[in-house]
């Protein structure tokens, strides 16, 4: 297969084209990782993704010598945040979700909406007096962060420590920001354990004390089961919802009229966040799944051990699937993006990114309508991160509606 480039940040549009007429299945180089095959289209993605049985998740599986050689440097306090459920399959897997499941479905997140929009009102407000403005900073990371510590019961004046560490995240997908990582998945390890310990001796209303107590079925959790939970939803609960709010606040600056709309037909609301989801693509691709067999997959053969990634973007902009992929229609339907994967994977926090979403695009327009970039669109700088599309900073110049 030829190896084709990665898509261009800044204007990803016409490299995933490219991708999805080269697929269903090419290659790319991925830093760290290396070359790898990806599935492009819409349907390749869906046979991937629902493929419980073919593929694996765990690295264990995997034939990638250098991957297995860099997970065996880390420190075992960083590994085992890593160990996550993402990694698991089969009953391993749904024994661990299932436990957490009821947490983030959507009538479980729907309780959570007042506070959400208290805390994105409250945010909005810092945000529209800052010096920098920037949307990034004082509200798109803060929110996420403010909502997951405030469902796992964790203190206020812990946040600024937690939004700190969070921080190096943006660099993960650098080598050199991988000390940077380190230290912060480190720091974020030692307080969690530190909360396990309070919470046996006095539990809460929050879903940490419920982790640590839970019993089902007869079985517990152990504390690194606990801890790769908490790990997941603070790295991908937090960091990918970060940049699905960002890269939406600019999408619709940059498409006036399909904002216009949404400020005007309040019954858009679901349908233009799925849409941000499915044209933002913040979430570029999946983690590798590794063939569990020897197997010809979509007329290729492959080895057992061999990975395949998902590209989720690409297949978001497959013209099979989505009429006119490349254009922003708030009033899409159907809309069968991947944006949340698919299948047994499927994104546990996608009912919590959604409430997050909307509350800033009903909050932000209403109070500052002609929200506007404070610098050109071409100064706007992306982080170099791997399978995320993050805008470093989003500086908006506020101006508010009169009389507010």
């Amino acid at each position: 297969m030829e190896i084709l480039p990665i898509p261009d940040k800044r204007d990803p549009g016409p490299g995933l084209a490219r991708l999805v007429a080269a697929g269903p299945l090419v290659r790319m180089r991925v830093p760290v990782v290396g070359e790898m095959t990806f599935a492009t289209t819409h349907a390749a993605c869906e046979a991937i993704l629902k493929g419980d049985g073919l593929f694996s998740t765990d690295i264990a599986n995997g034939r990638n010598r250098r991957i297995k050689w860099f997970l065996r440097l880390m420190p075992r306090n960083v590994r085992v945040m890593t160990g996550n459920m993402l990694q698991k399959d089969g009953e391993e897997h749904r024994r661990l979700r299932k436990i957490v499941d009821a947490a983030f479905r959507r009538n479980a997140v729907e309780a959570w909406i007042p506070r959400i929009e208290s805390i994105a009102a409250g945010l909005l407000k810092d945000w529209a007096t800052s010096a920098d403005g920037d949307f990034v900073r004082h509200v798109a990371r803060p929110l996420p962060l403010a909502v997951i510590c405030e469902i796992l019961g964790l203190k206020h004046e812990d946040r600024a420590d937690f939004t700190k560490w969070m921080a190096a995240m943006s660099e993960a997908g650098t080598v050199s920001g991988l000390p940077r990582l380190y230290i912060s998945l480190t720091r974020i390890n030692r307080y969690l354990m530190a909360q396990f310990k309070e919470r046996r001796r006095k539990p809460g209303d929050d879903l940490i004390s419920a982790l640590v107590h839970v019993a089902k079925d007869g079985e517990v959790l152990t504390d690194d089961e606990v801890l790769a939970m908490l790990g997941l939803l603070f790295i991908a609960g937090h960091e990918t919802t970060t940049h699905l709010i960002s890269n939406s606040i600019l999408t619709l600056l940059d498409h006036p009229a399909e904002r216009a709309r949404l400020d005007t037909d309040a019954a858009l609301e679901v349908t233009a966040t799925d849409e941000l989801l499915r044209h933002v693509s913040a979430v570029e691709m999946t983690k590798p799944r590794y063939l569990l067999r020897d197997m010809d997959f979509l007329g290729v053969p492959f080895k057992r051990g061999q990975a395949i990634m998902a590209h989720l973007a690409a297949a978001n902009r497959d013209p099979a699937v989505f009429d006119y992929p490349d254009r922003l229609d708030l009033g899409r339907k159907p809309n069968r993006h991947l944006a949340f994967g698919g299948g047994p994977h499927f994104c546990l926090g996608a009912w919590l990114a959604k409430a997050e979403l909307t509350a800033v695009l009903r909050l932000l327009w209403k109070q500052w309508p002609d929200v506007k970039l404070a610098v050109p669109k071409a100064d706007l700088q992306w982080t170099a991160q791997t399978g995320i599309r993050a805008l470093r900073t989003l500086p908006l110049t506020p101006s508010p509606r009169a009389g507010i």
